[in-house]
């Protein structure tokens, strides 16, 4: 998968590559990720963040939705930030899952379908959700374009897609591409996939139509190079 890209801090175009991962670097970042989550503190952390940053974005954008609407969380590890809403039947799609709620009795919403399988493999009726919800988890997952396609196809005609994506400029994007064609184990101590604001919007346009988009954290983003930022999608018309 080979994309033009600019970013704004780097108007230098340059192509970036984002050929899927091996599917046993996939694995090894898996296990890494597992890691991460049996730290306590960490599940804590998150769960404050989703309701602090996440929360007063999302909802603003389902409020207008139906009590009884379908949702799918892609990559929800153990903070389930969907559960936030109060609302719709709720799905999470994570290969972890199984494992989450081993690790954390009790913590994940009970009242769910959990699908413990990669994205990538999900097989589910087309047009059967009106809100998919990704939440700095593209990244993470073994074919990105892949994934795309999948979300493509269960999302309602009029529903929403909303996702969030860390972006960096581009020196740092293709830093990471270079440094994985050296060391192709660097990725598990990093994201397996860097991308910046013009690769994945491009990303997205290929599939989607962009609504609006929203910088996470505003008051905190100068002292990063990276910017989370939330795009609402929807079908291109």
């Amino acid at each position: 998968m080979i994309s033009q890209t600019t970013n704004q801090h780097d108007a230098r175009p340059h192509k970036a590559l984002y050929h899927a991962v091996s599917k046993q670097l996939w694995s090894i970042y898996q296990k890494r990720v597992f890691q991460f989550w049996k730290n306590e503190r960490a599940l804590q952390s998150r769960q404050v963040f989703s309701k602090r940053y996440y929360l007063p974005l999302l909802k603003p954008l389902i409020q207008a939705l139906p009590d009884d609407m379908n949702l799918l969380e892609i990559g929800s590890g153990p903070v389930c930030a969907a559960q936030y809403l109060d609302k719709g039947q709720q799905t999470y799609i994570d290969p972890l899952a199984d494992d989450y709620r081993k690790l954390f009795p009790g913590v994940m919403p009970e009242k769910a379908i959990y699908l413990p399988l990669m994205v990538e493999k999900m097989e589910l009726p087309e047009s059967s959700f009106d809100v998919v919800l990704c939440l700095d988890t593209i990244s993470d997952v073994h074919n990105p374009e892949l994934v795309m396609h999948k979300v493509h196809h269960v999302l309602k005609q009029d529903g929403l897609f909303i996702v969030s994506m860390d972006l960096w400029p581009g020196w740092l994007a293709r830093m990471h591409h270079v440094l994985y064609r050296i060391i192709p184990v660097l990725p598990q101590f990093n994201r397996l996939y860097s991308y910046t604001h013009n690769g994945f919007s491009n990303t997205l346009t290929r599939h989607f139509d962009i609504v609006s988009e929203e910088l996470i954290r505003p008051q905190f983003s100068w002292l990063f190079f990276k910017k989370e930022i939330l795009f609402v999608c929807k079908h291109k018309r």
